[in-house]
């Protein structure tokens, strides 16, 4: 589970060749064909199929705790 309950999906912009797709918690089993696709076309196309504001939603390299700031407290 991630800090902000969105799961991880995308490419670290400082590890080279590492793809994620993680912290799904409980709807990994429904989002996972779904997330194997978008993962297998990043790798073999470089680009995924869904829509930018999607994937800065997912991305690895955001800010895990905006917003959440005050329910951490």
């Amino acid at each position: 589970m991630t800090p902000d309950g969105i799961a991880v999906v995308g490419k670290p912009s400082k590890v080279k060749g590492l793809y994620l797709g993680i912290g799904m918690c409980g709807q990994g089993f429904m989002m996972g064909p779904g997330v194997g696709l978008n993962l297998a076309n990043l790798i073999t196309k470089e680009k995924f199929l869904l829509k930018q504001e999607v994937l800065d939603l997912l991305s690895p390299d955001r800010d895990f705790y905006s917003g959440k700031k005050e329910a951490l407290k």
